[in-house]
């Protein structure tokens, strides 16, 4: 089993959530945009290059709202989700150049529709609704100092 990390972007302006749509074998589906963390990125610069290859938007990171953890048995993957509040910058929203497998539409959405909807994860309803959560510290590997293991 693989292990990945990805870094999803809650997308709110204007009271309303940004969302990508998208259909498979179970119907329709959203979730936030974001997507797999390459090497040597850190978590906030892959929330913004995957929101700007699935949507469109440019966006300014903010504080991390949740962890998720899960193993995908279908793809023999070990996933774990970084999800952080994102503030719109600019772009032109649509379906972006790098659309995720499945994804049909970009669509903004009330946080009120939410429990309408079939959001995946479900449990990131509420968060969405109240933003509260902790704060990110960024990317700490330059202020990390390399101890000498023969110390």
């Amino acid at each position: 089993m693989k292990l990945r990390n990805s870094a999803k972007g809650v997308v709110i302006h204007e009271g309303r959530v940004l969302l990508t749509r998208c259909v498979d074998d179970t119907g329709d589906w959203y979730c936030c945009p974001g997507g797999g963390q390459e090497p040597g990125e850190s978590l906030a610069e892959a929330v913004r290059r995957e929101c700007e290859e699935e949507t469109g938007a440019l966006v300014n990171v903010g504080e991390m709202l949740c962890v998720l953890e899960f193993h995908d048995h279908r793809n023999a993957t070990h996933a774990i989700e970084f999800y952080f509040a994102c503030t719109l910058e600019g772009g032109e929203i649509g379906m972006g150049d790098v659309p995720d497998s499945g994804q049909v539409a970009v669509e903004w959405l009330d946080p009120r529709q939410l429990a309408k909807i079939d959001l995946r994860p479900s449990d990131l309803a509420p968060l969405i609704s109240e933003l509260k959560g902790f704060k990110y510290l960024g990317d700490v590997s330059t202020r990390l100092q390399r101890v000498d293991p023969e110390a």
